[in-house]
């Protein structure tokens, strides 16, 4: 492998904030800092389809740390929202936010407006991918069709395409999705196993899925061209927190150890099973368990029956919380204050939120899925999702023994994207070269 092209189309473009973004941006960044090290073999560096060809990512691009603008509107808009009102009210804010921004700035005055600075930009640098190169598409193109011509291109011209595909939940499970992006996604997975050389998951159950769907769909690839590296954690250290940038509502409501909130950290939609806590906990409050429950993240699509049942509930700001307006020290601060940590989704590609919570010191209780027994280890406790009963009775043991007060048994190393990247070159390496052996077999048996 000469050069590891690694396409941050998507991620450069869009500013979702969901966490195949953050880790494209990972990839993106380590890959310039692998190849400034004179003992790196491989030169590595983001790239970015632009009219049909690969492009070298600008400096503009770099320097908005791989994103399509520096402004979070969601984060600013939430920001404004004051602290004291209630869910329903902030919810009702933020949708009016987001609608106004639309109507003031639609798509097409950001498109005109982008398009005007990217002339006013020196020309793009091609990259002119060939024999010895390999690009790596690791982002979420699925409404990106246009790439399929552009990756034929770069294989027609002696390089190999390798697509990181971090889950196939929308196959799957579609009935976690609405039947648009049901349709986009499968249809993109299915021409995309007919479109590439290797497949590269971010675990071992994703490998495994994504080798099925290969046999599934009859693809020219081979159980020696599917490979996975684990995800990197760029965790920061728990450094002091500004407890002026905490909100005095989180504040007080974690203020005390014993009488915090057990804790879930997610987007807020369907597949992440928050009812199945509301559920347990309620089982829990009426066989008189004074224990709460704070569940943090942005709210997503087709949970408007949740978010009903959680702003008219009996415990809503009492023992039953909705935190969508939380900044990084907020966060940290509920991280390290919490009792414990729940993840109840029915199924994930990764669970970078269970990583976090066992970085921060926190015991965590999670659905018995295989992957989160692959990324949360042994150590952790796992819940039936056919009985809330069963999460129930896990916390009331841990009430009696007062689990929150001893260190959690964490039998899985989660290491930075530092020491990961070099392991994802070495795994890409070793996929290019499964691939080229396969041909030349192919290539004799012909002969």
């Amino acid at each position: 492998m000469r050069r590891l092209l690694i396409d941050i189309t998507h991620t450069a473009s869009q500013d979702y904030h969901t966490g195949i973004q953050r880790v494209v941006r990972s990839l993106a960044r380590e890959s310039l800092a692998y190849s400034a090290n004179p003992e790196s073999k491989v030169e590595c560096l983001p790239v970015v389809n632009l009219n049909g060809q690969f492009v070298h990512v600008d400096r503009w691009c770099a320097a908005r740390g791989y994103r399509k603008s520096r402004t979070d509107w969601t984060t600013f808009c939430q920001n404004l929202v004051p602290d004291m009102l209630g869910t329903s009210s902030r919810l009702a804010l933020n949708k009016l936010g987001t609608r106004i921004r639309k109507l003031l700035y639609p798509r097409t005055i950001d498109r005109a407006a982008r398009n005007m600075l990217r002339k006013m930009r020196p020309k793009p640098v091609a990259v002119n991918p060939g024999p010895g190169d390999v690009i790596l598409m690791p982002d979420s193109w699925w409404d990106l069709p246009e790439m399929f011509d552009t990756i034929h291109d770069a294989r027609l011209n002696g390089a190999l395409v390798g697509a990181m595909v971090h889950d196939l939940i929308p196959i799957r499970y579609p009935e976690f999705f609405d039947e648009g992006l049901r349709n986009t996604f499968t249809n993109w997975a299915e021409r995309l196993v007919h479109s590439i050389d290797f497949f590269l998951g971010d675990a071992q159950a994703a490998e495994d899925d994504l080798w099925l769907f290969a046999q599934e769909q009859n693809a020219a690839l081979d159980k020696s061209h599917v490979g996975h590296v684990r995800l990197g954690c760029d965790i920061r250290p728990i450094n002091p927190i500004t407890y002026s940038r905490v909100p005095a509502n989180v504040r007080k409501l974690f203020s005390d150890r014993a009488k915090a909130p057990y804790l879930m950290v997610s987007t807020i939609e369907i597949r992440k099973n928050h009812h199945y806590l509301l559920d347990a906990f309620e089982l829990l409050w009426n066989e008189g368990q004074d224990v709460s429950l704070a569940l943090v993240g942005r709210v997503g699509w087709k949970c408007d029956d949740l978010i009903e049942r959680i702003a008219n509930h009996p415990e809503a700001g009492k023992r039953l919380h909705l935190l969508n307006n939380i900044n990084d020290d907020a966060l940290n601060y509920i991280y390290q204050k919490s009792k414990a940590f729940l993840f109840s989704s029915k199924a994930e590609g990764f669970g970078l939120p269970i990583v976090e919570a066992q970085h921060h010191g926190l015991h965590v209780f999670a659905s018995d899925i295989p992957i989160f027994r692959e990324v949360a280890g042994s150590g952790a406790n796992f819940f039936s999702l056919d009985n809330p009963s069963d999460l129930q009775q896990q916390i009331v043991d841990f009430e009696n023994d007062r689990g929150w007060e001893s260190e959690p048994n964490i039998t899985v190393k989660n290491e930075p994207w530092k020491a990961v990247f070099p392991k994802l070159v070495n795994t890409v390496n070793q996929l290019a070269s499964n691939v080229q052996d396969s041909r030349l077999a192919n290539a004799s048996q012909a002969a």
